[in-house]
C-alpha cells in the first residue's frame, strides 16, 4: 500500500481509496468510453454520487450535454455509475448515437432533394425525397378522404413507397 497525493486538496491518502478520506475527491477513474468517444466523467461522478432526486436529474443532463446519449441511455449509464461507485472503462448505449440521426430530417434539403439522412422503413434504402404539399394536395383532391398521401412525409424512389 503506498501513499499517494489528492489532486484536489493536496493531502497524502491511500492509493487504494476510491475517494479521499480528507475532502471526498474521487481517486478512481473518472474516463469512460462510448461508441469510440473516450469521456471524462470527473464532474458527472461527483453528482451522480450524492443521493438526492434533483442531483441525479442534474447528472442525467450533464451526461446527456456531453454525450449525446439520449434519456435511457443516460439514465442507464448513471445508475451503473451510482451501483459501482465509478465511471465504468465503457458504455454500450441501447441506442448508438450515429444510429438516431438516420431518422431526422436534414434542414439543408429542399422539398425536391435526395436527402442522405431518411432511411425508408421497408427497403431501408436513402435514396428518397420529401413529399411536396403540392402532391398532397393533388392526392387529396383526386381520391378525397380516402388519399393517403396527406399523412406521408417521404417517398422512396426505390421501392416506390411513401412513408
Amino acid at each position: 500500500m503506498a501513499l499517494i497525493t489528492c489532486p484536489e486538496c493536496g493531502k497524502e491518502v491511500s492509493d487504494k481509496c476510491r475517494a479521499c478520506i480528507h475532502c471526498g475527491f474521487p481517486l478512481i477513474n473518472t474516463k469512460c468510453d462510448i461508441n469510440g468517444v473516450v469521456y471524462d466523467f470527473e464532474n458527472e461522478l461527483r453528482v451522480a454520487l450524492r443521493f438526492k432526486m434533483e442531483e441525479y436529474i442534474g447528472a442525467v443532463g450533464m451526461i446527456r450535454k456531453k454525450t449525446k446519449l439520449d434519456m435511457e441511455d443516460a439514465c442507464r449509464l448513471l445508475d451503473i455509475i451510482r451501483e459501482i461507485q465509478a465511471i465504468p472503462a465503457s458504455y454500450k448505449p441501447l441506442y448508438p448515437c450515429e444510429d438516431r440521426s438516420k431518422y431526422c430530417y436534414s434542414d439543408t434539403n429542399d422539398d425536391n432533394s435526395v436527402s442522405s439522412s431518411v432511411e425508408c422503413p421497408y427497403c431501408h434504402g436513402r435514396n428518397t425525397r420529401k413529399i411536396s404539399d403540392v402532391s398532397k394536395l393533388a392526392n387529396t383532391a383526386f381520391f378525397g378522404l380516402l388519399g393517403t398521401k396527406r399523412y406521408k412525409e417521404w417517398h422512396c424512389n426505390n421501392c416506390d413507397s411513401d412513408f
